[in-house]
C-alpha cells in the first residue's frame, strides 16, 4: 500500500500529468553506463502494479530512458494490482519464462528473496550511489545482506484531513498530534444525525502494524518465528479502535486491503468523513480531488505511546534467472530512474518520497515543498518509519490479520484480548507450516 502502495483503485477523477521526465543529469552521482551499440539492442520486460497518475509518470521515464539512448529498450508492462503482478510472476518463474525486471511490493520483495528468485544487486552498485538513498527506505530491500531490491516508489501511510471542517469545529487545523487527541477531533466531527464520521481508517494489514508500533509493541519475534502483538499493545490497538467504532467516531469501510481504501476516500472527498489514514503515494490525486472543494491537510499519524510508520510501496527488483544481458540493462535503467531529476520528477507528479538524497535538495522539490508543503509529510515521517515484517507466507498472514481486525471492529462483543488472542492463533499456525 506501501501504497500503494500505489495499488489504489479510486472511484474518483483522476488527472493527467503533463510534466514530462527529464534527461540523465550531468551532476547526479549515480551515472549510467555506456550502452551497447544499436545492432547489439537489449530488450527488456518491466513489470509493475500502478494506477493511473502514477502509472502515467511510470510510463513516461520508461519513454524517455528509451529515447536517451540506443542500446537498451524497455517495455513496461502495467499489471494494475500487485496481486495480480505477484500472481503472474511466480508462475512466469515456474516456466522460465519471466521478465528481468520487476517493481514488488515491500513484503512480496521479502518473500521473493527468501525464496531465492531475486538478483542480489550489491555487485552492480557502487557505495557512493546506494549511499545516496535514504538509509531509512532499506528495511524491506535489503535482506539479511543481500540486495533484493531498490527502493522505489515508496510512501508512508499520513493522515489526511478537511481543514474547513476542523477550523468550523473550532479545533487546531494542523491536526491532531495523538491517539488521543484524534478520538477528541473525531468526537467533536462525528454527526449522528448527518451521517457524518470524524475518522475512517482501510482496513489494511499495514495500519495495524504501524497501531501496534506506536503502542510501543512488535509485530513478530526478532526471529519472525512467534507472533509477538498477542500483548498489551494489541490489546490496546483493537480497544481504542472498536471504542472509536462503538462510540459512532470511526466509521469501517467496506472491504479489505486495496478495497478498503475506495470508500474511504470517496467519503473523505465527499466530506463525509473529515479525517483520513491513506497512503502519501496518493497526495496528488487528493490536492486535485479536493481542489474548489475544501483545504487539503496532511499530517504525520498520530502517536500512540510514540510515533510511527512504516515504509510502504515498492522495490525494483531483478529476476535471478534473468540472462545476464537483460540484468545489466535492467541495472541501467534503474541507475536512470534514481538520477537526480528524474527521482525528483516521479516525487513531484505523485507524493511519494524523494528515494534519493539528491532528489531532496532538487530545485524541484525544494520549489514544491515551500508552494505544496503536504507533499513534505511523508518524508518528515521517515524519522519514525521501521521496516515491515520480512517472512515467508506473509501475503497470507496479512489476509488474515485484515480479515480478523475488522471482525473485531464491526462486532463489539468481542473483547480486546480474545480477539487478538484468535488473531495470533491463526498467525502462529500459519508461521509454523511454512518450511
Amino acid at each position: 500500500m506501501m501504497k500503494k502502495l500505489s495499488i489504489l483503485c479510486l472511484a474518483i477523477v483522476m488527472v493527467c500529468l503533463t510534466a514530462c521526465a527529464q534527461g540523465n543529469s550531468s551532476t547526479s552521482s549515480i551515472q549510467v553506463s555506456p550502452k551497447p551499440a544499436v545492432g547489439n539492442k537489449v530488450t527488456i520486460e518491466f513489470w509493475y502494479s500502478q494506477q493511473t497518475v502514477i502509472g502515467n509518470q511510470l510510463q513516461k521515464l520508461v519513454d524517455s530512458f528509451n529515447s536517451s539512448q540506443q542500446g537498451i529498450e524497455v517495455k513496461g508492462v502495467n499489471l494494475s494490482d500487485a496481486g495480480a503482478l505477484s500472481t503472474k510472476l511466480q508462475a512466469s518463474i515456474v516456466a522460465g519464462n519471466q521478465p528481468a525486471l520487476a517493481m514488488l511490493a515491500t513484503t512480496q520483495t521479502g518473500e521473493y528473496a527468501l525464496a531465492n528468485t531475486l538478483e542480489d544487486l550489491n555487485k552492480y552498485f557502487k557505495k557512493n550511489e546506494l549511499d545516496q538513498i535514504h538509509e531509512g527506505l532499506f528495511g524491506n530491500a535489503l535482506i539479511g545482506d543481500k540486495l533484493a531490491g531498490i527502493p522505489y516508489n515508496r510512501s508512508t501511510m499520513v493522515m489526511y484531513y478537511n481543514k474547513d471542517m476542523l477550523r468550523k469545529a473550532g479545533l487546531n487545523e494542523e491536526g491532531p498530534k495523538t491517539w488521543e487527541e484524534l478520538r477528541q477531533f473525531s468526537t467533536k466531527l462525528s454527526d449522528k444525525n448527518t451521517g457524518n464520521y470524524g475518522f475512517q481508517m482501510p482496513m489494511d494489514v499495514i495500519l495495524f502494524e504501524t497501531s501496534v508500533l506506536q503502542q510501543g509493541g512488535k509485530m513478530f519475534s526478532d526471529d519472525h518465528k512467534k507472533v509477538a502483538f498477542d500483548s498489551t499493545s494489541g490489546i490496546d490497538v483493537i480497544k481504542y479502535y472498536q471504542d472509536m467504532v462503538k462510540n459512532g467516531y470511526m466509521k469501517v469501510p467496506a472491504g479489505t486491503g486495496t478495497a478498503s481504501y475506495t470508500s474511504a476516500h470517496n467519503d473523505f472527498l465527499n466530506q463525509k468523513t473529515a479525517m483520513i489514514v491513506s497512503t502519501s503515494a496518493v497526495t496528488t490525486t487528493m490536492l486535485e480531488s479536493a481542489k474548489d472543494k475544501f483545504e487539503l491537510g496532511v499530517a504525520m499519524l498520530p502517536a500512540g505511546t510514540q510515533y510511527g510508520a512504516s515504509t510502504n510501496g515498492y522495490n525494483l527488483t531483478v529476476l535471478a534467472k534473468a540472462p545476464e544481458d537483460q540484468k545489466k540493462a535492467s541495472v541501467e535503467f534503474i541507475k536512470y530512474l534514481l538520477q537526480k531529476d528524474n527521482a525528483a520528477q516521479m516525487s513531484a507528479g505523485t507524493g511519494y518520497i524523494p528515494n534519493t538524497k539528491e532528489a531532496v535538495d532538487s530545485e524541484q522539490i525544494k520549489q514544491l515543498w515551500t508552494k505544496t508543503p503536504q507533499y513534505r509529510t511523508a518524508y518528515e515521517q521517515l524519522k519514525y518509519a521501521k521496516a515491515r515484517p520480512v517472512m515467508k507466507g506473509y501475503t497470507e498472514i496479512a489476509n488474515k490479520i485484515q480479515d480478523e481486525f475488522k471482525k473485531a471492529l464491526m462486532d463489539p462483543s468481542i473483547a480486546p484480548d480474545q480477539a487478538i488472542k484468535s488473531m495470533a492463533s491463526q498467525v502462529q499456525q500459519i508461521i509454523d507450516s511454512k518450511p
